[in-house]
């Protein structure tokens, strides 16, 4: 049944674009098309005597990306390189929350870490806000469950589509914790 239903859905939509697309459309033999482009034609402008000759200036090396920089249009990226990126990410984030130290359970909190591809996050992760610079880690936090959304659109990443419990959260030792 579900063959069938992929194949109705195939011809449907090669009916509905049959007009549009020129190599499917009316006047297609079957073949396919040769595309012209217009080549841009540059004009040499005549040098006179009197005036310097402009020399081509040397193309500079590319600078090394610096880590904190987020790679730029005409850059390759890849799924290596950006699950790197991530990972990095994901230490700030630790590094930010640190031990979770604080004076009682009252300084304790949780907030939802990535971006799964059905939605919602991937896990909780626990802070104090005695300790840890709240707007700093909304800030990573945010930026880090954006790349996470993009690369699972990118790559074409499936997950479970469960949802993760909220924690419980608990203080022991001078420390934020869950259960």
């Amino acid at each position: 049944m579900r063959y069938l239903v992929a194949a109705v859905w195939i011809s449907v939509s090669l009916l509905a674009c049959e007009d549009r697309d020129p190599i499917v459309g009316p006047d297609n033999n079957g073949e396919e098309q040769p595309v012209e482009e217009e080549q841009p034609v540059e004009e040499e402008q005549p040098v006179e005597e009197d005036q310097p000759v402009e020399e081509e200036q040397p193309v500079e090396e590319e600078q090394p990306v610096e880590e904190d920089q987020q790679p730029e249009e005409g850059d390759q990226r890849t799924e290596d390189g950006d699950r790197a990126r991530l990972m990095e990410m994901r230490r700030e984030i630790d590094a930010l929350i640190g031990d979770a130290e604080g004076a009682s359970i009252a300084d304790c909190r949780y907030a939802g870490l990535g971006s799964k591809p059905c939605g919602g996050p991937w896990e909780y992760i626990v802070y104090s806000i005695a300790s840890t610079d709240s707007t700093a880690l909304v800030e990573r936090l945010t930026a880090y469950d954006a790349f996470e959304a993009e690369m699972n659109e990118l790559y074409g990443y499936l997950s479970d589509c469960s949802i993760p419990n909220d924690p419980v959260l608990v203080f022991r030792d001078g420390r934020c914790g869950k259960e």
